[in-house]
């Protein structure tokens, strides 16, 4: 016990010391906390209410939504919004929650999670509920294969039992398997058919059946592989939601959730079926799919429909994934699309080619670590949708960087016409390929650890088309004085 205070006290004077040199945004007194006591996460003290949220994608824009609400009502929270979702972050998270007596003082935890951590760290925490958005093909050297994923996902919840609940995506045949045979209690989301045409995509994030090896087929598919889906040959389907999005109207941004609730529900509101508009954040499938799961949880936790609505009415997507400027009529955008990681990438190319603007695309997505290593996978290119870029509504395409040459390559071999293709390796130039006439819209997309550069990508863009707008006016003045004389 007298090395868990050690811990405890450690981390907390060396998180005081970066809060006052402005760098309290580190999980280091976190991974302080673990060296010195290595079960920190089991004898630290939790709030009554610990949430955690895991998945390949969407994990970043759910728990900041859970977090914002739960501020919003009243509740004192510890979150990373700077995503440490590992060890080290659970630690420095947790820390916050209590004094130097290890002193329960907030009300609430709520910790994104990678996938590969849950084991290992969940059981100890003990979270009240686990929130799964989704299992997909990651990256070879983070997250390997679906298959893996979901069997470390799935060993949490075994280690937990009926202790955890466990809220689910219906439209995953992948982790709407999770908890199955582990006690936990179950709760569902699902979509309905939105009328997309999801592209057909390269790499399968789950072939067959994982019941019986047959063929998986799908009523609709939403996007990737998350749809209603069904064997031909055994019972495997979508399973029933208890929370379903009957309809999904992005371009309004309107989601109405019924609510499909039994008599074990927590909710307040024991109505067998309700159902309820809210708002979306965001004019994407995906993003439609965390607030759905949102907002199952916040009903779940017993939030009335009128609050959460009201909630999701003042909330966009985190800086940290999309921003938006408008110059001149035309928007600049940035955009999250993780590098390395197939589904997520392909995810964001697709929406490129379905959003129906005239525009300029903007690649910033090699990884920072990998620019001193000349043997970074590449595999990911080439199970990754670049097809899906091959799309009339995508003018220009400007690629520079480290990785220049091998995006060019994987765009051609995808079928995207070369005079569509502006690759260059020095980053500077970029502004100067996009076009500032004939589009409505530009996206930077860009790898999530290059948030930053992402950024200055984009104001430096707007910044020659401003160039460029002072220039043709200028010259406009200077011949319309000519014409005077």
């Amino acid at each position: 016990m007298l090395r868990f205070f050690f811990a405890l006290w450690a981390a907390k004077f060396v998180a005081f010391i970066f809060k006052l040199r402005g760098n309290e945004r580190d999980d280091w007194p976190g991974l302080l906390a673990g060296k010195l006591c290595p079960d920190f996460l089991e004898r630290i003290s939790k709030p009554k209410l610990v949430i955690t949220i895991t998945g390949t994608n969407g994990k970043t824009t759910t728990s900041a939504l859970v977090n914002n609400l739960l501020k919003e009502q009243g509740y004192r929270t510890s979150f990373n919004d700077w995503g440490a979702n590992i060890t080290a972050g659970f630690s420095i998270n947790l820390m916050r929650c209590v004094n130097i007596f290890n002193q329960v003082k907030l009300d609430a935890s709520v910790l994104e999670a990678d996938e590969l951590t849950l084991p290992y760290s969940m059981g100890k925490i003990k979270p009240n509920y686990i929130l799964v958005t989704n299992i997909c093909k990651d990256s070879l050297r983070r997250n390997g294969h679906p298959e893996h994923i979901f069997n470390r996902v799935n060993k949490a919840f075994e280690v937990l039992g009926d202790k955890t609940t466990a809220i689910l995506n219906a439209n995953d045949p992948i982790s709407s398997q999770l908890a199955l045979t582990t006690g936990s209690r179950r709760v569902f989301y699902g979509m309905a058919d939105a009328g997309l045409k999801p592209w057909e995509n390269i790499a399968k994030d789950i072939a067959v059946c994982p019941h019986c090896g047959g063929k998986i087929k799908y009523n609709y598919r939403l996007y990737r592989h998350i749809g209603n889906f069904y064997c031909e040959d055994c019972d495997f389907q979508t399973p029933h939601a208890d929370y379903y999005a009957e309809s999904v109207d992005l371009e309004n941004r309107i989601i109405k959730i019924l609510e499909q609730t039994n008599q074990e529900s927590l909710i307040t509101d024991k109505q067998h079926q309700t159902e309820h508009d809210y708002p979306l954040i965001s004019a994407t499938i995906f993003n439609a799919f965390n607030v759905l799961s949102a907002v199952a949880l916040f009903r779940t936790l017993g939030f009335e429909q009128s609050v959460i609505s009201e909630f999701l009415s003042r909330q966009q997507v985190t800086k940290i994934r999309e921003t938006t400027v408008e110059f001149n009529g035309i928007k600049y955008h940035t955009y999250g699309a993780k590098s390395q990681n197939v589904s997520a990438a392909s995810t964001v190319f697709e929406y490129m080619a379905e959003e129906p603007t005239i525009k300029d695309v903007v690649l910033c997505m090699d990884e920072v670590q990998d620019r001193n290593h000349p043997t970074e996978t590449l595999t990911w290119l080439y199970e990754t949708d670049y097809e899906a870029l091959n799309s009339p509504n995508i003018k220009k395409i400007v690629c520079a960087g480290h990785m220049f040459l091998n995006h060019k390559l994987r765009m051609l071999l995808a079928g995207i016409p070369e005079e569509k293709i502006v690759c260059i390796e020095d980053e500077s130039k970029v502004p100067l390929y996009v076009d500032t006439e004939g589009i409505e819209s530009v996206y930077v997309l860009f790898e999530i650890d290059y948030v930053t550069k992402a950024l200055n990508w984009r104001d430096a863009i707007v910044a020659q088309a401003k160039k460029v707008a002072a220039e043709q006016l200028e010259t406009k003045e200077t011949i319309g004085k000519e014409e005077t004389l």
